[in-house]
């Protein structure tokens, strides 16, 4: 090994720094039926957002299209999908601080650009009605815990997850098991004793969202094989805690039902992180996991704006739906390479740089 490799803890014996490889690079190594899950979970969201979010926010379209009124709840497959991926970075995170900045690296350069994109076009079509203040706070990605509306409806979630992610890096690094179970102690006291005006900036003690995030945690390590007996009691109080129903029930799925969701959600994606769900890690699906961050991000208004045009050119709702959909894919797999991929590489480049050069200074 050579003397620079020598020096900084974080090269490998070939001069390459593992924090900073690109996510191309590790495909190979990923689970691609969660990957495949995540695809599915933005394709649900999308077309709910095409077809009944539509209808509410524009008009009825010209032709009838299938509701897909329930389509809101793919997003709590989203939270446990986080948790459960989290769990096993942060065991290979060296720090809080890398832990928390690959996360950044991972979010906000995608989040800027899609948010940007966002604004243009509500602007080119008249329909900008946000105050600067507003998206101001929306760029944040805080809007939810400011009470502030989002840039984009859909982004209403991402305040969950930053919070979840700083949670991580900060206090569930250490000791997971004991940190969630505290955590979710935390949740249930909150719901009982904090007024509702409290708990709307408080929201990682608001139910049922936060506690997806620790069911998703608990069943990656049970995957992995070290969910202990607290765990297993955590996780089991988070699924029950999940009968006190839906924050949003679009379609009226009621408590049991929703308890019936989270349960099909949780035995999915255990079974997909044990290995079982092989035969659903299609390309079509693996290839929308891999963009469904952009696409989450940029399909709303820019998917509405497409469907009223096209259909005001009478186009049947279903071909303009189609097209809409067929676009914003096309712009997510274009910020996806252009942006979200080589943003990721380089910030994880310059801070691996700034911490081989610290231990080789300190060497």
């Amino acid at each position: 090994m050579n003397d620079r490799a020598s020096a900084c803890p974080l090269m490998t014996s070939r001069g390459r720094n593992p924090i900073s490889a690109s996510p191309i690079d590790s495909i190979a190594a990923r689970n691609q039926a969660l990957d495949a899950l995540r695809g599915l979970a933005a394709l649900v969201v999308v077309l709910h957002h095409f077809c009944w979010s539509y209808e509410v926010r524009v008009g009825p379209h010209n032709t009838d299209l299938p509701s897909l009124v329930h389509g809101h709840f793919a997003v709590e497959l989203f939270f446990i999908l986080s948790g459960f991926v989290i769990a096993p970075v942060l065991e290979r995170a060296r720090s809080p601080t890398t832990f928390a900045l690959q996360r950044a690296a991972r979010l906000y350069p995608t989040f800027l650009v899609c948010s940007a994109l966002t604004l243009v076009v509500l602007a080119v079509d008249n329909r900008l009605f946000l105050a600067p203040l507003h998206v101001l706070g929306g760029l944040t990605m805080l809007g939810r815990m400011l009470q502030m509306a989002p840039i984009d409806a859909p982004h209403w979630s991402l305040s969950y997850e930053v919070l979840f992610y700083l949670l991580a890096a900060f206090v569930l690094r250490r000791a997971p098991e004991r940190a969630c179970a505290i955590w979710l102690a935390a949740i249930f006291l909150g719901t009982l004793v904090l007024p509702d005006w409290a708990l709307r900036f408080a929201i990682l003690l608001q139910l049922p969202y936060a506690v997806l995030f620790i069911i998703g945690m608990m069943l990656s390590r049970l995957v992995m094989g070290r969910l202990g007996l607290l765990g297993f009691g955590t996780l089991a109080t988070a699924l029950g805690l999940t009968g006190l129903g839906p924050v949003v029930d679009l379609g009226g799925l009621g408590s049991a039902g929703y308890v019936v969701l989270i349960l099909s959600f949780s035995g999915i994606v255990w079974g997909a992180g044990k290995g079982y769900l092989r035969w659903i890690a299609c390309r079509p699906l693996v290839f929308l996991g891999a963009i469904s961050y952009p696409l989450y991000l940029s399909h709303y208004s820019i998917g509405h704006v497409i469907i009223r045009c096209l259909e005001a050119e009478n186009w049947s709702a279903l071909s303009a739906t189609a097209a809409a959909l067929m676009m914003v894919v096309i712009i997510a797999t274009i910020i996806h390479y252009a942006v979200e991929v080589p943003a990721q590489f380089a910030i994880r480049r310059i801070w691996a740089t700034h911490i081989c050069r610290r231990a080789q200074a300190t060497a």
